[in-house]
């Protein structure tokens, strides 16, 4: 009977103790990313995810690391942008319009950042990127006036990473840019953009940097 007993317990302890060691919900980030929030349209309201006939004629994708000589992805505080982090950038010109596109992974779960495009490389230094592109030019420098620095003359992709460290945000513009003269760089902000007379379009300290094609 003892013996009917225990060959009964053991199995009903091992499937006890299985139960209890089967992690709950996703195991890698990755898995999200593909299901991250709903693309945003920064100078709208939430859009559908993209459909899979969108075609870009620009795309960068980079690993965010600490500089190195060819480096095209750099992370310049980590703590902010966590080596490893990811970012892709996308545009899509047509003939009087540019849409572009930025998805990120493994960035600080629930932190917003600011994000523009800028008008050269990344390099080791990173004010070297150069102010942000804009379509029509402030003969001021630094450009702080809201009638050119807003979202509309300049490509702002302000995200908030989700509790995964995941984004996808969008921007689209009544515009293209001139050949030989597109946006050169991605740079991440330690702040979203402020849009006031005097601080628009500055958003604290650039902590990373994606070089984009020349185009």
């Amino acid at each position: 009977m003892f013996s009917r007993a225990l060959a009964l317990t053991v199995p009903l302890f091992m499937i006890t103790g299985c139960a209890n060691s089967v992690p709950i919900g996703p195991t890698t980030s990755a898995s999200m990313f593909t299901s991250a929030s709903a693309w945003t349209i920064y100078q709208g309201s939430p859009s559908p995810a993209p459909s899979a006939s969108w075609a870009p004629d620009t795309v960068a994708t980079g690993t965010f690391l600490p500089f190195r000589p060819g480096a095209t992805a750099i992370t310049y505080d980590p703590a902010v942008v966590p080596p490893g982090a990811t970012a892709t950038v996308a545009v899509a010109q047509m003939p009087r319009t540019t849409e572009v596109r930025l998805e990120a992974a493994g960035l600080i779960p629930r932190r917003a950042y600011g994000a523009h495009l800028h008008t050269e490389p990344c390099t080791a230094v990173p004010d070297q990127a150069g102010p942000h592109y804009q379509h029509q030019k402030d003969p001021k420098t630094p450009s702080v006036d809201p009638s050119y620095a807003n979202p509309r003359n300049e490509v702002w992709l302000d995200l908030s990473a989700d509790g995964y460290g995941t984004a996808t945000v969008s921007a689209v513009q009544a515009w293209t840019f001139p050949a030989g003269r597109s946006a050169r760089s991605l740079i991440l902000h330690a702040q979203q953009t402020k849009t006031a007379a005097g601080v628009a379009g500055t958003a604290g300290p650039r902590v990373a940097c994606l070089t984009l094609p020349q185009r």
